[in-house]
């Protein structure tokens, strides 16, 4: 029986869901509420179901995302989620099917760029994706035997319930990430479904969620978002904190927010999944060694409108570059105060990368002279040495959540 790739109907949310959190193990009955949220933050005209005799067996959808990028600048983002084939119908062409329906859509709709997490690091490179952010995942243990941020001067904190964190963090959060690239602009309907969400399958056991502003004299200058575990080990408190977001407008803010989370009697072991690359706890505690961090891709990009997307962001340095795509498409990118132009040229290029690199250099986290060690650039070293002034920035990109 032919396999037909469509758009779903109101109507067929449950079952599109159904079919998408199955295949990922779980059950819908651990998100109850899910498939309004699912009609809150989705528009079913950019969700796609592979039907099969009338049953869906295959998911794909998009997020209308706003993407920060280097110089306090924000670009339009197809974000692709909801992925999964069941494993029936594995093999058959239908992830590239689904693939190609989103990619179709983002051109159709002019979307610059197209992102996405991976479930699995092997799928994407092959349409295009390129690693554009890493996080780091710490986990730290007996932390109340550790000085943090010692000799520096810190704010006060402040607990503050889920009613008052509605109000503070969406704010806070815009300011504090403004200029930090990779980071999703979180729109209220975005907060509302999947910030605050308390579902069990978010909850994994843990306590509901813990908010924590840092304030500095009237004003709020940070948060940390965390759950947590209590447990005794031999009459010893062993419990966990998890952090799920720890965010400060300055470094300040951040350590002071750190000496909180790892302060909590009772609570000695402190784990965060995703921190940003350059984040400062490592130069905050009084044991580095104390400090397991596992590095990990995060957001992948496929650079679809090299023109509007090269130009939107900014840029540390002035220059020029030439390069040339594995589309055999040729470019001259030239910056003049901070802002580019970038238009197609029949020139030989200097410089030669595929899609996946160009969208790992995007946000100012990965370096051409690295890449170009790895054989994925290839160019003269004054080419590769100007594509590491163009695309560099002082801040590195994160994305501080799935989606």
């Amino acid at each position: 029986m032919t396999v037909e790739i469509r758009t779903i109907t109101d109507d067929e949310v449950t079952a599109f869901r159904n079919a998408m959190v199955t295949t990922f193990g779980d059950d819908t009955d651990s998100d109850p509420g899910g498939a309004d949220r699912f009609r809150a933050i989705i528009d079913r005209s950019q969700a796609w179901a592979a039907v099969d005799g009338g049953t869906i067996v295959a998911t794909a959808g998009t997020y209308d995302l706003g993407l920060g990028i280097p110089g306090y600048a924000t670009i339009r983002m197809a974000g692709l989620t909801m992925v999964s084939v069941r494993p029936t119908h594995r093999r058959r062409g239908i992830l590239r099917q689904l693939m190609q329906h989103h990619l179709d859509d983002a051109r159709a709709r002019s979307y610059p760029i197209s992102g996405l997490w991976a479930s699995e690091s092997t799928i994407y490179g092959r349409f295009g994706y390129g690693i554009a952010a890493e996080g780091d995942a710490y986990d730290l243990e007996d932390t109340n035997s550790l000085v943090i941020a010692g000799g520096r001067e810190l704010d006060d904190v402040e607990w503050i319930d889920e009613p008052r964190a509605r109000e503070v963090l969406p704010a806070l959060y815009a300011r504090a990430t403004a200029e930090r690239p990779g980071v999703l602009r979180r729109s209220d309907v975005w907060w509302r479904e999947r910030r605050f969400l308390e579902a069990p399958f978010v909850r994994e056991g843990m306590s509901k969620r813990r908010y924590v502003i840092a304030r500095r004299g009237p004003d709020a200058v940070g948060y940390v978002v965390y759950r947590q575990l209590g447990a005794f080990a031999g009459g010893r408190p062993s419990g966990k904190v998890s952090i799920i977001e720890l965010v400060g407008a300055d470094t300040r803010a951040e350590a002071t927010l750190w000496r909180f989370a790892l302060g909590m009697d009772l609570f000695p072991t402190v784990s965060w999944w995703n921190a940003p690359v350059d984040g400062v706890l490592p130069y905050l505690i009084s044991d580095l060694r104390r400090l397991k961090r596992r590095r990990t891709d995060t957001l992948w990009l496929r650079i679809e409108d090299v023109a509007a997307t090269l130009t939107a962001r900014r840029y540390a340095a002035d220059g020029a570059l030439r390069f040339g795509l594995d589309d055999g498409t040729a470019w001259d990118l030239v910056v003049e105060e901070g802002r580019a132009r970038c238009t197609t040229t029949t020139r030989a290029p200097d410089l030669r990368l595929d899609r996946q690199t160009l969208a790992a250099l995007f946000l100012g986290g990965a370096s051409a002279t690295r890449l170009a060690r790895a054989e994925l650039v290839a160019g003269d070293v004054a080419a590769i040495a100007s594509a590491d002034r163009l695309f560099a920035w002082g801040v590195a990109p994160w994305c501080p959540e799935v989606f």
